[in-house]
């Protein structure tokens, strides 16, 4: 292994993370406390890059060249992807660029942006900079550029972002804010009246967290951080001109541009100091600039991938398309027939009317009469007319219009599908043969609301809704869609035409295409001959080109980076249109992808949660079942849940993360209804629930025990309660990277309990952020040390792929393996535990492709995609040291580019677990681990045993003291502070404690202090009444109540006059300590 560069895990990746960082975070910082320079009052019409100085001279310039910018891009985006224009600003200059095609000095679109030498570090501030980036011509290149590219969008999320559930009450408050804006502006204070009478302003003080975040678009981010009202409205403008109109618009356009860059640095001055000190860590700075450079290389097949999905879809899609309308004129030949599709349970359901041609009279007299002039499809009844969307269109007929299922004469056990307006697709039973259906997951619908009158008065038969994966308030609207398909290949939905199961297929082959095609095709590739202007088409198969993902490096509040398609692109699957999408990323000739899956990398960082309690790997069950369950043997915990619900080891992981992240009983039925559709709605319910039973435990309330409820008798039950205790602290911190949360989902700014959901999520999925940065970090340092060749790829949550020059691909895959080693190694010092497991040590295996796909034995054949793709190579540590010097990371090699993270001292940090670890008491642990009442009620049995004879041996200290009258003192304020261990000597402690001398209060000096909220003592005080009421203070007190180290027992009190908190201090000459009450 390669040398630690310090004494503990924390001082390595400390030293690391500075070392990667520099000289990026100098300039970070160095960038907010400068201003911007004065903007410039005019434009020069010149292409490329024009410096603005701040005297007011120009001067042309290849690129800026500078070490930190501010940059945005306009794009015409309706004409093609790349800018038109662009500005930047430095600490001393502004500059513009001019595309020379909307000068008119070239008909070639694809012009990209100099920054200047790539061998030059500076950070390059933008709001959603991906966006940008992609259009920086020096990005498009194997070699890695020293840019850094800072988003304030990221930045603002991770300090100020909002989760979903926050969204729509946010955007309610904005509405509600809005509007009591327009009104102030206005005389009429009608509705200003009317407003206030609705109550919307006292909802609004309600939400403390609304005050505190802000979507993330750069209007509202420039509102929330620096309260400055932009106009975006000059934006449409290159959605809605050509050229010619945006040249005429050129000077006002560019002050557009302009203006955005000057907010955005506003911005950045702002949220970048409110971010080192949510993500105080290096690594989480270091990482972001790796994340924000990520690169997938392209060749010719890329095109030929596009043209083969596209007209496989549309083959398909047609073919089906022209067998329903063979079906649709089938049913028209009996539109004069009613005695044939009135007795059809699935024709009558259409609607037959409007048959009559309306006739006029004729020209001259005489003349018959004639069909009137723009009648739509005379003649037809009404159901064939509402096909067309104007007379003169074509039919629009495909498997997700509403008659469809009627036209293939679809059935559920035999019986027909009949459409209900209230409860959407459902099948018709006669009423003798009803209990047929009783254990099974179909609902019976009360039709007395509904509104075709034929199914509301049918006393014969009764009608059952088509089961839905989102539960039995959820309706069927298509029962082709692809959900069904299940059910067609059990034969539990049928038709009368073969064509029904091919339309079934088809719908659920292109569905991934339908979805995706718009993202997919228009990704921006650029192909080295058009950065390098050599003017050559290169139609040859071995072109290289690059796609350069627009990520957002920290999209989400758990930091996790977003992209629309890459990031959530499908693995290849053998009946899915264009799902080869991935494997169409392929290396260039001379290099290969290196990469791994970490194994169970969130279920790990909960089970280490839980084990943190015993300061011991596997400590509990959770933790043993995934350091010694195999997938092999079928024993670790997907596969034991999947066997247990009868489902697959895949829709087992769905299960157990939703379980890990706080969903409850409710979510688990949904998703057993959607994997096992043969349960019945009682049975899913019941599954669901002994599951939770077994797994995460019985919520019990023992205040004696725990000042707040906790989960009891599971094989979870600790990782719960300490995920609990975890999202439940004033700002909670990752226990790794010491990364904060939200402000918007802080304990003080949100009800309690509110969120519990996501702040758990948050909890598991930000610790999964700092897990990839740290193996980011370890594998710079590891590149530059040991001089492989090699970037990162893309990441996707918890795959990492490297770009590897192919002799370095084992020297790539060893320092992967390093890099697991280190970053496992780290979060289990931090929480305590200060040895490592083999068994979780090293990747499972670390793949070697030249392809992106999910498993190097993945064939990638799909419809669109016939032929099947050589396989890659995949190693696991073993077969990997058997690569000898090949896999060797020489100590002896010299770095071309050496780190040197040694010149950066370390300053030991506390561990984020260290608070965490208070409740350890054994009497607690035994009674998570109980599920037994009688076991529980002994246990708190001993518990109060044990306290009441502290409290005894506290009072005969009390009682040889002076007694203090408290119902005469003045009611005391409380004081909140953060104290530290032993800062009861602190001056500050001193002077209160002389007040409270002065007042009587008390007399011994002898404590250790803790703070307290209004709110909370008085709850506290409800508990017990009288003057000599007396109550544990672990069953009184609740959240309000914070006590600092050394802390052993309280007591609360109430008088007429006074609520007390009595604290337990050990006393260094006395057995029993003291109670002290103030």
């Amino acid at each position: 292994m390669p040398t630690l560069q310090g004494q503990t895990m924390d001082e390595h990746f400390f030293k690391l993370g500075m070392d990667a960082s520099e000289p990026y975070l100098t300039y970070a910082k160095s960038y907010t406390t400068v201003n911007s320079p004065q903007k410039p009052r005019e434009w020069v019409k010149r292409s490329g890059w024009t410096k603005y100085n701040s005297d007011g001279s120009w001067e042309p310039v290849d690129a800026p060249n500078e070490s930190m910018l501010t940059f945005d891009t306009e794009v015409m985006y309706k004409e093609h992807s790349f800018a038109v224009m662009a500005c930047a600003v430095s600490p001393t200059a502004w500059y513009a660029w001019l595309s020379p095609w909307l000068l008119g000095e070239s008909e070639n679109e694809v012009q990209l942006i100099p920054l200047g030498d790539i061998k030059q570090p500076r950070i390059v501030v933008g709001h959603n900079i991906g966006y940008d980036r992609a259009r920086v011509l020096e990005e498009y290149g194997m070699e890695q550029t020293r840019n850094f590219f800072l988003d304030t969008m990221s930045l603002h999320v991770a300090v100020n972002g909002m989760c979903s559930q926050q969204r729509p009450t946010w955007m309610r408050h904005k509405k509600n804010k809005d509007l009591r804006d327009k009104i102030a502006n206005e005389s009429n204070s009608v509705e200003l009246a009317a407003l206030l009478e609705s109550k919307m302003l006292s909802e609004e003080e309600e939400e403390l967290w609304v005050g505190r975040s802000s979507v993330n678009s750069l209007r509202d981010v420039a509102k929330f951080h620096c309260d400055v009202t932009i106009d975006k409205s000059q934006r449409d403008y290159f959605g809605e001109l050509n050229r010619q109109q945006i040249l005429g618009k050129l000077e006002e356009l560019l002050d557009y541009c302009a203006a955005d860059v000057a907010i955005t640095h506003r911005v950045y001055k702002k949220v970048f100091p409110n971010f080192l000190e949510v993500c105080p860590h290096p690594v989480s700075f270091g990482a972001l600039r790796h994340l924000s450079s990520v690169i997938l290389p392209v060749n010719e097949t890329w095109k030929e991938y596009l043209t083969n999905a596209e007209a496989t879809y549309h083959q398909r899609v047609d073919d089906v398309q022209r067998r329903l309308v063979e079906l649709c004129n089938e049913a028209l030949k009996v539109k004069e027939s009613p005695d044939i599709y009135m007795n059809d349970p699935w024709l009558r359901q259409l609607d037959w009317s409007g048959q009559e041609i309306k006739m006029v009279k004729g020209k001259k007299k005489g003349d018959p009469p004639r069909p009137a002039a723009r009648q739509k499809k005379p003649g037809m009844p009404q159901w064939y007319k509402d096909l067309f969307p104007k007379s003169t269109a074509d039919i629009s007929l495909t498997v997700r219009t509403r008659i469809a299922p009627i036209l293939l004469k679809l059935s559920w056990d035999g019986y027909p599908l009949i459409w209900s307006d209230k409860f959407g697709w459902t099948f018709k039973v006669p009423k003798d043969q009803v209990k047929k259906f009783e254990n099974q997951p179909v609902v019976l619908c009360d039709m007395s609301e509904e509104k075709n009158l034929e199914l509301r008065d049918d006393r014969k038969h009764v009608y059952f809704k088509l089961p839905h994966k989102d539960g039995p308030q959820a309706r069927c609207v298509n029962p082709l869609a692809k959900g069904y398909l299940q059910y067609f290949e059990r034969g539990t939905l049928s038709s009368q035409y073969a064509l029904a199961k091919e339309a079934l297929e088809m719908n659920a082959s292109c569905s991934y295409w339908i979805s995706a095609r718009d993202r997919i095709m228009s990704q921006m590739v650029v192909y080295e001959d058009q950065v390098k202007q050599s003017g050559s088409t290169g139609e040859k198969s071995n072109r290289l080109g690059f796609i350069l993902p627009q990520i957002i490096p920290m999209g989400t509040i758990t930091r996790r980076a977003v992209e629309n398609t890459w990031l959530t692109a499908s693995n290849a699957k053998a009946n899915r249109v264009g799902s080869e999408l991935k494997a169409m990323i392929k290396a260039p000739p001379g290099y290969v992808f290196v990469g791994a899956d970490v194994d169970s990398q969130e279920l790990w960082i909960a089970s280490l949660v839980g084990d943190a309690q015993f300061q011991l790997h596997g400590g509990n069950a959770i933790g043993f079942m995934t350091l010694e369950g195999s997938k092999a043997a079928g024993t670790d915990m997907h596969s034991r849940t999947a066997q247990i619900l009868g489902i697959s080891r895949n829709d087992a992981k769905v299960f157990n993360y939703g379980r890990i992240y706080g969903a409850g009983v409710k979510f688990a039925a949904t998703l057993l209804r959607q994997f096992n559709p043969s349960m019945s709605e009682k049975e899913t319910q019941q599954v669901a629930t002994n599951l939770y039973r077994e797994t995460k435990g019985t919520r019990t309330t023992r205040r004696i025990l725990s000042e707040n409820s906790f989960w009891r008798g599971g094989t979870e039950s600790f990782v719960f309660n300490k995920l609990e205790e975890f999202a439940d602290q004033e700002r909670p911190r990752t226990p790794a990277l010491g990364a904060g949360i939200t402000e918007a989902l802080m304990r003080r700014f949100i009800n309690k309990g509110s969120f519990m959901t996501s702040r758990i999520n948050w909890a598991i999925q930000s610790s999964g952020v700092d897990y990839l940065h740290l193996l980011i970090i370890s594998m710079d340092y590891l590149i530059r040390r040991f001089n492989i060749d090699a970037r990162l790829a893309i990441t996707v949550h918890d795959e990492i792929r490297y770009l590897v020059k192919e002799e370095d691909k084992y020297r790539a895959a060893m320092a992967l393996q390093v890099a697991n080693v280190w970053t496992r190694a780290m979060f289990s010092q931090q929480v305590g535990i200060d040895d490592l497991p083999q068994s979780c040590a090293y990747f499972s295996a670390v793949d070697i492709d030249h392809v992106l796909r999910k498993e190097v034995d993945m064939d990638c054949v799909t419809p669109s995609h016939p032929h099947k793709i050589p396989h890659g190579e995949s190693l696991d540590i073993s077969r990997l040291l058997d690569k000898d010097q090949e896999a060797y990371l020489d100590p002896s090699v010299v770095p071309v580019l050496p780190p040197s993270p040694q010149k950066y001292s370390y300053t030991p940090r506390e561990p984020v677990m260290a608070a965490l670890q208070a409740n350890n008491n054994p009497a607690f642990i035994k009674a998570q681990i109980t599920k037994d009442d009688k076991e529980l009620r002994e246990i708190i049995k001993e518990v109060t045993k044990t306290k009441s004879a502290t409290a005894s041996t506290a009072r005969s200290v009390r009682n040889g003291s002076k007694s203090t009258n408290f119902h005469s003192a003045e009611p005391q304020k409380a004081v909140l502070m953060d104290v530290d261990s032993g800062l009861y000597r602190d001056f500050r402690i001193g002077m209160a404690l002389q007040r409270l001398v002065e007042m009587g209060a008390i007399e011994n000096k002898n404590f250790v202090a803790g703070w307290a909220g209004g709110d909370g003592l008085a709850d506290a005080a409800e508990d017990e009444g009288g003057d000599e009421g007396c109550v544990e203070g672990a069953d009184a007190v609740d959240d309000s109540l914070g006590v600092a180290e050394g802390l052993k027992d309280a007591r609360v009190g109430r008088g007429p006059d006074l609520l007390a908190v009595g604290i337990y201090v050990p006393d260094a000459g006395d057995a029993g300590g003291e109670v002290l009450v103030g």
